[in-house]
């Protein structure tokens, strides 16, 4: 088997350890941990994600069977590590935990995660909550009854004690919120230096680390933004956006003019006499797609349309027919060579 973490190890290690595997295919996996530090790495991260969601459903469950996850872990940790020190590494058996049904469950939840489309840390640092995105969405319920969707490679955590004195989450990336009113406990996110704060509304912030700006569009309710030093502050209103700009640590606020702010989620695109680069920068942003342009555009090359649940694929075929376009694809790269609209 080769060194290289392609789907067929990733369904090894999902069969493995979901207690499925042939004995063949246990000795297989072996083979492949011991080829390459690389492989153990990648074996030992994905373990232990399945035995954080095992603890994590079997929380959810009210099982009174309590795993020692920690004491598991150190425990295979120093197997492995005597078996890489063997001359010649004889095959053993790996160790394995005692299965249940929620283990099974848990399963399926490592099948994501290992295909690359959502990575959840149910414990970080004691009981402190994160989730993150890889390359999909997910939506979050938090114990306060919100609501917040993740949007690719984004990140939300929150402490133990969240909705017990007060509701403060940190997110990394982007996230539509929405949020349960409770004037008693506002609720707070931290984005880099900005911060939001709410009582009960439903809005978006962009808040990616590449960014020179955290963003904030309200979709209803009232929203306060403000800034590193907690000194100044804008208030929003639904239609509004808030920018917080993370260089000259400034406010800004305005009516919010773009009716795609959501197609990330919505997968709904409206455009009316938007011209091209507009719409580019759009479906870059609503797909995570790479499109450029290098041609002259004419001014009358405008688009109004409106796209809702459709693939990039059958989007850019719109586009190519109406507008006479002609697309030049290499890789992940989509480049607009000429317009003859």
């Amino acid at each position: 088997m080769k060194d290289d973490f392609n789907d067929s190890v990733k369904e090894l290690i999902t069969k493995y350890l979901a207690d499925e595997a042939s004995s063949e295919e246990t000795r297989a996996l072996q083979d492949w941990i011991t080829q390459a530090p690389e492989n153990e790495r990648q074996y030992l991260a994905y373990k232990r994600v399945f035995e954080l969601s095992q603890q994590h459903y079997a929380q959810k469950a009210e099982d009174t069977h309590t795993v020692d996850i920690d004491q598991e872990w150190n425990h295979f940790m120093n197997n492995i590590r005597e078996r890489a020190a063997e001359p010649e590494a004889k095959i053993r058996t790996l160790e394995k935990p005692s299965y249940s049904v929620w283990y099974k469950l848990a399963a399926a939840v490592l099948l994501f995660a290992v295909s690359g489309w959502i990575i959840m840390r149910f414990v970080t640092g004691g009981n402190d909550m994160t989730y993150q995105t890889a390359s999909n969405t997910m939506t979050v319920k938090l114990p306060d009854g919100s609501q917040v969707i993740l949007n690719r490679n984004s990140e939300l955590s929150y402490s133990a004690s969240f909705d017990d004195e007060n509701r403060t989450v940190i997110l990394k990336g982007e996230a539509f919120f929405e949020v349960t009113p409770n004037p008693q406990k506002p609720f707070i996110i931290q984005a880099n230096d900005a911060r939001v704060e709410v009582v009960g509304t439903s809005f978006n912030v962009l808040a990616y680390d590449s960014l020179g700006e955290v963003e904030v569009v309200v979709q209803s309710g009232v929203v306060k933004l403000t800034g590193a030093d907690r000194k100044a502050e804008v208030k929003l209103q639904a239609g509004d956006k808030g920018i917080y700009s993370k260089t000259s640590h400034q406010l800004s606020s305005g009516i919010n003019k773009d009716i795609n702010f959501l197609s990330w989620n919505t997968r709904k695109l409206v455009f009316t006499e938007d011209d091209l680069r507009t719409v580019v920068a759009t479906l870059n942003k609503t797909y995570h797609t790479n499109i450029s342009i290098a041609a002259d555009v004419p001014a009358s090359c405008v688009v109004t349309v409106t796209f809702d649940q459709q693939s990039l694929e059958a989007v850019l075929n719109v586009l190519e027919t109406t507008l006479n376009l002609t697309l030049r694809t290499s890789g992940n790269q989509i480049e607009i060579t000429a317009a003859g609209c």
